[in-house]
């Protein structure tokens, strides 16, 4: 199967990757690091072109079942010359990053599901997206089916805590990012991506929360300071527009966020809860973060209607917490 394919790939570049290295290997077109080689470090120019040309054959494997899949373009950078400059204009870097960011999540799953034992998922999972595919008129549109129809197969084969395992699993394969607020930077990424149009983030505190474990900062300066204090669960509402995968279906997907929060809260557990599609094509989504709660939500979430509900008091927007116009 693809999982162990890219699996295989991917323990090949590691082993000729070095911390000490100052060779990466970036996208000629997005000046990014392709997602197999993200965060590695190579000793010489010749183990980064070998790196460079096995990035090629990951996104090679996963081209097998969707032609649009992005041609990287991999070349070997010197890391002391300074970044390198995307390439590209802006309408071809956004229909870029779409698909990059898709097959990236797709990639990393497919490889958890192999890794974790989990390959009847894998299997299902292709032959529902083999399935869909033909009925697919648009071919900008074959990674999202590919996303959707493993998110379908682990919501329904897999317990919730065989969903955090593979999904926390899919986290690791990419570079750790920490940083003081992730959620925010994970919202940034998927508009950046095309996956959300416009959020609003805000800190709260969950009604079900026992009190000695409820996060007492409400106030914008205070969710700011407090996230990194992983000791309390960090709780937040989201609201953002024209989800990518979202569908009146009575459940919101939540692997491609959770995926990209993970990898920017190591050591953390993330919980999804009470999703809500709300008006004008937007939706409301909780979570919590920290180090005493367990994750759950991870591939899905139930999503109740609530169409009246216009919330004009939180306009969809890409802010920091605090900020004003």
């Amino acid at each position: 199967m693809v999982g162990g394919t890219l699996r295989d790939i991917r323990a090949e570049v590691r082993s000729l990757s070095r911390p000490d290295g100052d060779y990466m290997v970036v996208c000629g077109k997005l000046g990014t690091e392709p997602s197999v080689v993200s965060g590695l470090r190579f000793p010489d120019r010749d183990a980064a072109s070998e790196a460079a040309d096995l990035a090629k054959k990951y996104r090679a494997a996963l081209r097998r079942y969707d032609p649009a899949v992005p041609y990287y373009d991999p070349l070997v950078h010197e890391e002391s010359n300074g970044p390198v400059a995307s390439r590209v204009t802006d309408s071809v870097d956004e229909r870029t990053r779409y698909i990059s960011f898709c097959h990236d999540v797709t990639g990393s799953v497919f490889e958890a599901l192999s890794e974790t034992g989990t390959r009847s998922v894998e299997s299902a999972a292709m032959e529902t997206y083999l399935t869909l595919a033909e009925v697919v008129s648009d071919e900008d549109d074959f990674c999202l089916t590919m996303l959707w129809s493993m998110m379908s197969e682990m919501d329904v084969r897999l317990s919730v805590s065989e969903q955090t395992t593979v999904v926390e699993t899919a986290a690791e394969r990419f570079a750790s990012a920490p940083m003081s607020n992730p959620v925010e930077a994970t919202l940034r990424n998927l508009e950046s991506a095309s996956f959300i149009e416009g959020y609003s983030l805000r800190s709260v505190t969950h009604e079900s929360e026992t009190a000695d474990s409820q996060t007492t900062a409400s106030a914008a300066d205070e969710s700011e300071s407090d996230s990194t204090d992983t000791t309390q669960p960090n709780s937040w509402e989201l609201t953002f527009g024209d989800y990518a995968l979202a569908e009146r279906t009575g459940r919101l997907p939540t692997l491609p966020i959770a995926v990209d929060l993970l990898r920017r809260t190591p050591g953390q557990s993330v919980r999804f809860f009470d999703g809500e599609a709300l008006s004008d094509s937007r939706w409301r989504l909780r979570l919590q973060t920290g180090t005493h709660c367990e994750s759950a939500g991870l591939v899905s979430v139930d999503a109740v209607e609530n169409r009246w509900l216009n919330d004009s008091a939180a306009p969809l927007r890409s802010e920091r917490p605090g900020q004003s116009d």
